[in-house]
């Protein structure tokens, strides 16, 4: 520089101020300003965030470990994407955490909810722009457009996260509701967040678990890869979380009384089963015992009646069973011989000797089929021999049987006076000079007592077969 102020090797030129990296100048006297730069930026808002942030934040420890690790660890992916179903508490938990950032973490956020009925492709240029623009250099450019904006934007990106790493501190872009804002706007707010190419920015975005990456997203953006995302489980208040667990503890007290209800259910039944197997137990040994007892009964009756069988066939018993029935024939053979000789004795003694063979024919017939009947009972031969119904079943056969008999009699008696009253005369014309031989009426007579004598017969016999039923029916 000379000493009159002009550059060396520039002669001739007028002395001039260089402003390229001046923020203003001043000309004249009169102290006439202008300025090139605004004033020092300071955003206000986080005073925006605290009116939609919640007061307190429950039962998000493990959300807010996830969030303080993805800031402060060396992340693969720049990208933690939260969805969840509306409601879930989203802007309640990225609010809180925009509040109270771990420590060295520089936060820049943005919330559609705080900008209801603005743009919000310009609103988040504006809101976000201001802030990375006070973690710089703090002026922000003057005469910007909407697209000079946007473009700014792009680069503020880089220069925040510049000024971070010279810090020694980590930059942290938390952009909630993309799918309001994609809803919204057009372009998209996801078309306005930075890419991979931003070194040392982390983004955190939360949105709608059903909403779809607008396309106006390059396809090289971290919001296409799938293991960004995360879900986010929704949030439950203190009263929401009492009421659950008053309806869990009802629900589980149901459950228990059903299983209660389902043991008692299920004893019951195995009582039942085990009274009923008790009860058939006890059946089958009551069985068991009456079976025994119908074969303890069985044999015994079986040798009771093998003895009384062997008793009733021995040679003894069917000696004594013969002699009974020889005793009930000839006493009865007896009483109507001695019936006879009462009755036709007196009158003539020829006939009763007739009437007393006819009767010893009916013996010699029912005798053959007692003694017979009575050797095969044996033992078991018990006749009574005072009692007339040894002889027949019932009255009615009686009353038969004793008709024909004193039929038979009345008309053996007939015969028998007939025959003794020829024979005398026969006796008598023998004795005259001159007599012949037997008579014809002698010798009808004789054929007639013949033929009852046989009539007399089957009369024994038909008696005796009558009093061998009667027996063996006992």
């Amino acid at each position: 520089m000379t000493t009159d102020g002009r550059a060396p090797g520039k002669r001739g030129r007028k002395p001039g101020v260089d402003a390229r990296h001046g923020r203003g100048m001043q000309f004249g006297d009169h102290n006439v300003q202008i300025n090139t730069f605004g004033p020092m930026v300071r955003s206000a808002y986080p005073e925006q965030v605290r009116r939609i942030a919640p007061a307190r934040l429950c039962d998000r420890e493990a959300e807010l470990a996830a969030l303080a690790d993805f800031c402060t660890a060396d992340a693969q992916r720049p990208y933690l994407c939260w969805q969840a179903e509306t409601g879930a508490g989203k802007t309640a938990l990225l609010s809180w955490f925009v509040l109270h950032p771990p420590p060295g973490v520089r936060v820049v956020s943005f919330f559609p909810a705080a900008h209801d009925g603005q743009r919000l492709t310009d609103a988040y240029t504006d809101v976000v722009l201001e802030q990375l623009v006070e973690l710089t250099d703090g002026v922000m450019p003057a005469h910007l457009t909407r697209v000079t904006r946007r473009t700014h934007l792009l680069g503020r990106y880089v220069d925040a996260a510049a000024a971070c790493r010279r810090r020694g501190e980590r930059l942290v872009l938390v952009v909630d509701g993309l799918d309001f804002s994609y809803a919204a706007s057009r372009p998209s707010v996801a078309a306005l967040l930075p890419g991979r190419s931003v070194d040392g920015l982390w983004v955190v975005v939360a949105s709608d678990r059903r909403w779809p990456v607008p396309a106006d997203v390059a396809d090289e953006h971290p919001l296409w890869e799938y293991e960004a995302w995360r879900s986010l489980s929704p949030y439950v208040s203190p009263q929401e979380r009492a009421q659950w667990e008053r309806e869990w503890e009802r629900e589980r007290e149901r459950e228990r009384e059903a299983e209660q209800a389902r043991q008692e259910q299920e004893q019951a039944r195995q009582e039942r089963e085990r009274a009923l197997w008790e009860a058939a137990r006890l059946l089958a040994e009551a069985d068991a015992r009456r079976a025994e007892r119908d074969r303890l009964a069985r044999e015994r009756d079986r040798r009771l009646r093998a003895d009384l069988e062997a008793a009733r066939t021995s040679l003894q018993a069917r000696a004594g069973a013969a002699g009974r029935a020889l005793a009930l024939v000839a006493g009865w053979t007896l009483a109507l011989t001695l019936t006879v000789w009462l009755t036709w004795g007196f009158l003539d003694a020829g006939a009763a000797g007739v009437l007393t063979v006819l009767v010893l024919m009916a013996g010699v017939g029912a005798g053959a089929v007692l003694v017979r009947s009575a050797v095969r009972l044996g033992g078991a031969y018990r006749p009574d021999l005072r009692s007339s119904a040894t002889w027949w079943p019932d009255v009615h056969t009686a009353l038969v049987y004793g008709s024909q008999a004193f039929g038979i009699w009345v008309m053996g008696g007939a015969a028998a006076y007939a025959y003794s009253t020829a024979r005398h005369e026969r006796l008598a014309l023998q004795s005259a000079p001159g007599a012949g031989g037997i008579s014809f009426t002698e010798v009808l007579m004789l054929g007639f007592l013949a033929l009852i004598a046989v009539g007399c017969y089957v009369i024994g016999v038909l008696a005796g077969l009558g009093a061998a039923t009667r027996q063996r029916g006992r």
